[in-house]
């Protein structure tokens, strides 16, 4: 099965090609739709495998208050499965309103993993490649002593 084709109105995730998770996020997500997108990525960190996320916001608008902070709390609250499981993140930003929230987000709580922000897949997947062959080579390498 080929990947999914991103939902308007609520996000969609794709893992057809793990340890890469690629979730994209609607124009306007919902408080529900924070909650289940934040349930799903917790499930992947309970996995027990490191992976890397490419988060496209390139479609997002303004992102409320209230969901800024609860991304915050988020972090907080998976600070240390966060720290052991990602490999990285890139963020595919677009609109410069959506990177001064997403800029606060990360100002009040600094990732505990590379990042990188981006303005297109492209350059997020070149990225991600990048860190996914760090990250066999380090695995091979540790395996190897």
């Amino acid at each position: 099965m080929g990947p999914k084709m991103p939902a308007f109105d609520r996000a969609t995730f794709d893992d057809s090609r793990w340890p890469l998770l690629h979730l994209w996020l609607p124009g306007t997500l919902s408080a529900q739709g924070l909650e289940e997108s934040l349930t799903n990525v917790s499930g992947y960190l309970h996995r027990g495998e490191r992976f890397l996320l490419i988060l496209d916001l390139s479609r997002a608008g303004i992102i409320p208050l209230e969901q800024r902070w609860r991304m915050v709390e988020w972090l907080d609250a998976h600070k240390q499965l966060l720290r052991e499981r990602m490999i990285g993140i890139a963020i595919i930003i677009s609109s410069p309103v959506v990177q001064l929230s997403v800029s606060a987000v990360l100002f009040a709580r600094p990732l505990p993993f590379p990042n990188i922000s981006c303005t297109n897949l492209t350059a997020a997947e070149a990225w991600a490649a990048e860190r996914l062959r760090e990250e066999a080579w380090h695995t091979h390498a540790w395996k190897g002593r």
